[in-house]
């Protein structure tokens, strides 16, 4: 149970991220209208529930300086009964963006389970293309594994990069409805988004308050992954994914502001309890 835990987990919190690729796929005309110029900031944390019950917290910090973005996240899980651990994970990435388009550089990823590594990666990219890449543990050879061929880093965004959508107040709605390949330093898949509903949210202490759009998402393996197994087959099949995005002040970008994710002891919920977007020019004011 602990094993199949955790690849639930960690393909969790992979999905995590990559649901928020849906928006970004390059050339879509759908996309365009976001704010000619975004400098400023996210600042966002949030609460991990698995069944109701609080299993971690996370911080998110985005920088925005016109076309560059720095995104760094860290959090930490708490082992409340045997199948769950103790862990912390950090999470770094940075890039362009190109009008409609998020054109990440650099992503790293490092976890501990229990005190121990449990997973590291970094990858350079290019206009959608990966330079080098180095993902620790290595995937085991294994019969049945769908071999990750070269092709199959060409044209990806790293999942955290794809948490930023560039997409304005006006034009929320075109989050959805999208598909957009995406490798984490193991596996390539698919992640399809497709529109459910809005919602409104009511923040304190100054969070954001007003209204979300709420995308169902489906999981689909393409490399690196066996099919065989019955936690890639759960995935696949997982009716349970949703993600909610809230725009970010007036920056003309969208960011989670809830996910749900079905793992086979029963649903991860992860939520924002502070989630406060600012201008640079609002942000020096205060300073």
């Amino acid at each position: 149970m602990t094993g199949s835990l955790f690849f639930s987990l960690r393909r969790a919190a992979t999905l995590t991220s990559a649901f928020l690729a849906m928006a970004i796929m390059a050339g879509e005309p759908a996309l365009a209208g976001p704010a000619a110029t975004r400098n400023g900031s996210l600042e966002a944390s949030y609460t991990m529930l698995l069944n109701g019950v609080t299993i971690g917290r996370f911080n998110l910090d985005a920088t925005l300086d016109r076309s560059s973005y720095t995104m760094t996240i860290r959090g930490k899980t708490a082992g409340v009964s045997a199948v769950v651990s103790d862990g912390t994970g950090l999470l770094k990435s940075s890039g362009q963006i190109a009008g409609s388009k998020v054109l990440p550089g650099d992503y790293y990823l490092d976890t501990t389970e229990n005190g121990r590594m449990s997973s590291n990666v970094s990858m350079r990219m290019k206009l959608g293309t990966i330079v080098t890449v180095a993902a620790l543990p290595p995937l085991p050879i294994k019969a049945d594994r769908v071999p990750l061929l070269a092709a199959h880093k060409h044209n990806i965004v790293d999942p955290l990069s794809a948490m930023m959508v560039p997409l304005s107040r006006q034009n929320m709605g075109a989050v959805c409805n999208r598909s957009i390949p995406v490798f984490d330093g193991w596996q390539r898949f698919d992640v399809k988004l497709f529109y459910k509903s809005t919602a409104q949210v009511q923040g304190e202490g100054g969070s954001y308050s007003g209204q979300v759009v709420v995308c169902g998402a489906r999981y689909v393996p393409v490399a690196g992954h066996r099919p065989s197994r019955e936690a890639v087959q759960f995935m696949e099949n997982n009716k349970q994914l949703e993600v909610w995005f809230a725009p970010v002040g007036d920056l003309g970008i969208m960011m989670p502001y809830r996910m749900q994710i079905g793992t086979e002891i029963g649903v991860l919920t992860i939520h924002a309890s502070r989630f406060v977007g600012q201008s640079a020019s609002v942000r020096a004011s205060l300073e």
